[in-house]
C-alpha cells in the first residue's frame, strides 16, 4: 500500500477541522487518526505479531491469566485467543496449566522464552521510534513522552468512567 499523499492528509485534516471547532483538539484528533491509519497498513503477519506481543505483555505484567481474561483484554473472540495461545505454547512462549478446581479453565503464563521474545520485540519497537525521532532534540522527545503518557492516562480514565456510567 502506498504512503498517503500530502493532499490526502490535508483533506483529512480539513475534514476533522470542519467537524470540530477547537483547532488544538482537531490537531490531536487528526494526528491520532493518521497514526491509527498508519497502523492499519501493517500486513497480516505484523498484526498477528502485535496481538502476540500484547498478550505476552499482559501476561508479563499480570499473569498468569485465564484465556477468557486475555480475550476480554484484547476484545477478541475467545476462539481467536485460543488459537494464539496454542501457537504461542507450541513456540514455547507461554505455558498452560489447568485450574485445579475447574478443569475447564486453563491458566496461561509467560515463559522465560516468552519474556525474551517480548524484550526483543520491545527493543525493535524502541529502535523504530529512535529512527523516527533521530533528528528531534532530546527536549522534544521528552516532552512528547510526557504528554503521551498524560494523554493515555486521561483517555483511559475517561473511557473507564464512561463504561461505568
Amino acid at each position: 500500500m502506498a504512503q498517503p499523499t500530502n493532499l490526502l492528509r490535508e483533506r483529512t485534516r480539513a475534514f476533522v477541522a470542519d467537524a470540530v471547532s477547537d483547532s488544538a483538539n482537531s490537531q490531536v484528533a487528526f494526528s491520532l487518526i493518521e497514526l491509527m491509519n498508519i497502523g492499519k497498513r501493517f500486513n497480516a503477519r505484523q498484526r498477528e505479531q502485535a496481538t502476540v506481543n500484547s498478550m505476552l505483555a499482559k501476561l508479563a505484567n499480570e499473569g498468569p491469566l485465564r484465556s477468557a481474561d486475555l480475550s476480554q483484554f484484547l476484545m477478541l473472540d475467545p476462539s481467536t485467543v485460543s488459537r494464539h495461545i496454542c501457537s504461542m505454547a507450541d513456540d514455547g512462549l507461554v505455558a498452560r496449566t489447568p485450574d485445579i478446581n475447574d478443569r475447564r479453565v486453563q491458566w496461561v503464563d509467560i515463559t522465560p522464552s516468552g519474556r525474551e521474545h517480548l524484550q526483543t520485540a520491545t527493543r525493535a519497537r524502541v529502535a523504530l521510534f529512535e529512527q523516527v525521532m533521530a533528528d528531534w532534540p532530546e527536549a522534544d522527545r521528552i516532552a512528547l513522552g510526557q504528554l503521551l503518557e498524560r494523554f493515555v492516562t486521561d483517555f483511559d480514565r475517561t473511557i473507564f468512567d464512561s463504561e461505568q456510567a
